[in-house]
Parts: structure tokens; C-alpha cells; sequence
């Protein structure tokens, strides 16, 4: 099913996506692919949410490919059709309409058991989540030493409200 879900995006791209303005999204790409790549490290043995591979061997495999595939095909998409010079009303409709459509997209991924949360992490969170992944890869684009702040003080919230164990080697961890 993961791999399903990132062919369909690497064929939305392809079809859908402005690739007149790759080398402009490219930090972002990075950042969204290098955000996800930190989350994995930081709660290996402590995640808040865990795939359940279809194809690859593990979640980190899966999860990996998510990072390199699905998530920089995915703010490709969404910086190419982001409004431009839109009034406010416009933009908050294109967000919620990608909030929307990625819950959505989860909820097939729930219902089939391909994920699961965990250590306090609950499905009803997603909305919240992707609000602020949506935010922060927009400002990215726009502001990338802002969001590089922001990001840092983000996660540091994360690892407080969740209790992520940190200092202790990942391999000792349980």
C-alpha cells in the first residue's frame, strides 16, 4: 500500500507538478525529506507512530522511502499549485483542502492496519500535524531561517509533551 501511495504521487508529480520551478522548491524538498529522516532518528525506539510495511522488509525501510519519495512528491505538489497573489480566503481553502485530502489518505492506511500510534500519539492529532507540516513547508519556501528556528522549537516541544526519551544511545533504548 506504501508503495502504491508513492507511485501515485511520483505519477501526480510528473502529470500535475510546475517543474519550471524544481530548483526554486528544492531547499524545501530537502527540508521536508531531511525533517522526516531526524524524526525516525530521534524516536527509533520510541515512535509515536509506526508503518507497518507492505513491501519493504520494516518501518524504518518504509518510512525512509517515504522521506525520499512521498513526502518531497508531496510538498512538490503542494508549493506548484499553492495560489498565487490569492486573497485569504483562497489560501485557507487550499489548506484545508490538503489537510483534508492527507487525513483522508491516512484513514485508508488506519482502517488497513498499515499504521499505528503510539506513546501518547493519537490519529485525532493528524489534523493538527499536518496544519503545521502544511505551515512550515510554506514557510519554508518563503522563509527558511525562520522555519529553521521554528522547526528546532517544535520539535523540542514534541520531545517534552511526549516524553521522548533523549541522551540515551538508540541502541540501548526500550
Amino acid at each position: 500500500m506504501y508503495t502504491v501511495t508513492q507511485a501515485a504521487f511520483i505519477i501526480a508529480v510528473y502529470k500535475l507538478a510546475d517543474f519550471k520551478q524544481w530548483k526554486d522548491f528544492h531547499p524545501t524538498l530537502l527540508y521536508v525529506c531531511v525533517l522526516n529522516l531526524l524524526y525516525n532518528y530521534i524516536t527509533a525506539n520510541y515512535q509515536l507512530w509506526k508503518l507497518h510495511p507492505d513491501f519493504f522488509s520494516n518501518h524504518s525501510i518504509t518510512d525512509i522511502m517515504n522521506s525520499i519519495i512521498l513526502l518531497p512528491a508531496m510538498s512538490f505538489l503542494f508549493l506548484s499549485h499553492y495560489p498565487k497573489n490569492k486573497e485569504k480566503k483562497a489560501i485557507i481553502l487550499y489548506y484545508i483542502k490538503w489537510i483534508i485530502g492527507s487525513v483522508l489518505i491516512e484513514s485508508i492506511f488506519v482502517v488497513t492496519n498499515r499504521i499505528s500510534f503510539h506513546n501518547g500519539y493519537h490519529f485525532w492529532m493528524e489534523p493538527f500535524f499536518y496544519t503545521l507540516m502544511f505551515t512550515f513547508i510554506r514557510l519554508h519556501y518563503k522563509r527558511p531561517l525562520l522555519t529553521y528556528v521554528l522547526s528546532c522549537l517544535v520539535v523540542l516541544f514534541f520531545i517534552w509533551y511526549f516524553n521522548v526519551p533523549i541522551g540515551t544511545p538508540i541502541d540501548e533504548r526500550n
